[in-house]
């Protein structure tokens, strides 16, 4: 999928902006995150200029160099709208992301709630069963002649005169321990019934988080939605505009803002690449030098990042090919009908490479390619996905059972690869380790399934066009 067209400075960038620098994770997370304003700065949207006008765009046209300047104002004006663009999707998946961390809380909050309300239930039938007991010994003593008064308050269910009653001599080492018992079972009645309802707090409280987090989500979807839909009206008219300075044809120009688009997105992936392959040394297993640790067992959830770097033996073709420079858009001087410009060759995409650890998980993955994206009540197959949801899906039906979340499944791989080595069924994330916001399946030939957003669905992607998002360089194998 290629994310096109450019926004307005206004409407999408400081939207994207915006969104970004007020989404706050999960409070379950281990560590705190890093500022959502920080991010934003990661993903390097630029400032955006305002459109030509048509005024502007008739006095550029009475010389090539103010034509050649109009053409490149243009051209930044659709690249930097772009990257807003990016940004928009960006915060709407990050959303998205810590609407389904809240719910997975909420679960978890509810599953502890309603242990806790089991357990003050069974101390509560004990004390009660305890209390009945010392009734009975109570009327079996008077009967007796032995009742002393202080085990009036034993009947009341005090137990504020359990040492008076062990000392009378009518009470046997064993009426002793029923005291003894009754006692020991209010107080774990108390204990229990207050432990049950922090729990159900705690649940109300996750409940509130969880709606606040469903709230967010959907105004940062709203908010992409509105930045497709603008960007989309404004690229229409910055293409036409080109045509009009360059004495060439819409289709001519779009085609050719399309390939540059490609290109730069195929050049920040070269980027992440190569970031990751310059340090993708080989590192020796815990506590056997001798054992590369990508042949090593796991010892325990992997350390967000690379932990454990694979020293490939088949490896994948990687995920960028080489692309082809653009080729210089000389600049026509005003004529009835100039040469067009060349086109920017599209880049080429490796074929899919068959093979990998986890083809069953891929298979499973690509049957639901179409079924809608979803978060409310799990996301994790009733309804529809979301990203991390059809992961876990996917694997469990291949035999894995993977954690729930995206940071989750990521740091509890036991190998991770360089992203140039990544194989068919490993497991791509987007965000800042360790909270990563987004997780896709690799497919080979620079592509991933995965559940993307509710308008997207569950879908097939190319990975450049995601790059600029805080893709992270490493990939989880399981």
């Amino acid at each position: 999928m290629t994310w096109t067209g450019s926004g307005r400075k206004s409407a999408v960038l400081c939207t994207a902006v915006v969104l970004l620098g007020t989404l706050v994770l999960p409070a379950q997370a281990s560590a705190a995150p890093a500022s959502l304003s920080v991010q934003a700065a990661a993903l390097g949207v630029p400032a955006s200029p305002e459109i030509p006008s048509p005024d502007e765009i008739a006095a550029a046209k009475a010389s090539e160099s103010a034509t050649a300047d109009q053409v490149s104002r243009i051209d930044r004006l659709l690249a930097d709208a772009a990257a807003a663009q990016d940004a928009s999707l960006a915060a709407s998946l990050q959303a998205n992301n810590a609407y389904g961390d809240a719910l997975v809380e909420l679960q978890s909050r509810r599953d502890a709630a309603a242990v806790a309300a089991a357990k003050a239930a069974a101390a509560g039938a004990e004390q009660q069963k305890t209390h009945k007991q010392i009734g009975q010994l109570a009327g079996e003593l008077y009967r007796n002649g032995g009742l002393n008064p202080a085990l009036s308050s034993l009947v009341s269910g005090t137990g504020q005169a359990l040492q008076d009653a062990a000392t009378l001599e009518a009470v046997t080492a064993g009426r002793s321990r029923a005291f003894q018992s009754a006692e020991t079972a209010a107080a774990a009645a108390e204990s229990l019934t207050a432990a049950a309802a922090d729990a159900n707090r705690a649940a109300d409280d996750a409940a509130r988080e969880a709606e606040s987090r469903k709230a967010d989500a959907e105004r940062a979807s709203d908010a992409q939605r509105k930045a497709v839909s603008e960007a989309t009206a404004q690229r229409t008219v910055l293409v036409d505009q080109l045509a009009s300075l360059k004495n060439t044809t819409v289709a001519l120009e779009s085609a050719r803002v399309d390939a540059l688009d490609r290109q730069r997105q195929q050049e920040r992936l070269a980027a992440v690449t190569a970031a990751a392959t310059q340090n993708a040394a080989p590192q020796p297993a815990p506590g056997n030098p001798s054992v590369p640790a990508a042949q090593a067992p796991a010892a325990g959830p992997a350390r967000p990042g690379p932990a454990v770097v694979a020293v490939p033996e088949p490896v994948a073709p990687a995920l960028v090919a080489p692309a082809p420079d653009p080729a210089p858009a000389p600049v026509p001087a005003p004529a009835p009908v100039p040469a067009p410009d060349p086109v920017p060759a599209p880049v080429p995409v490796p074929a899919p490479v068959p093979g990998g650890s986890n083809q069953s998980a891929v298979s499973v993955a690509l049957s639901k390619v179409g079924s809608p994206y979803f978060y409310q009540y799990g996301g994790t197959g009733a309804y529809g996905f979301d990203c991390s949801g059809l992961v876990q899906n996917a694997f469990a039906a291949a035999g894995k059972y993977l954690p729930r979340t995206a940071a989750q499944q990521f740091a509890q791989a036991p190998v991770h690869v360089p992203i140039s080595q990544a194989q068919p069924g490993d497991l791509l994330v987007w965000g800042a380790a360790p909270d990563f916001y987004h997780v896709a399946i690799y497919l080979g030939g620079g592509r991933v399934v995965q559940a993307l957003n509710p308008e997207a669905g569950l879908t097939v992607t190319d990975i450049a066009s995601m790059a600029g998002m805080q893709l992270h360089p490493y990939a989880a194998r399981y």
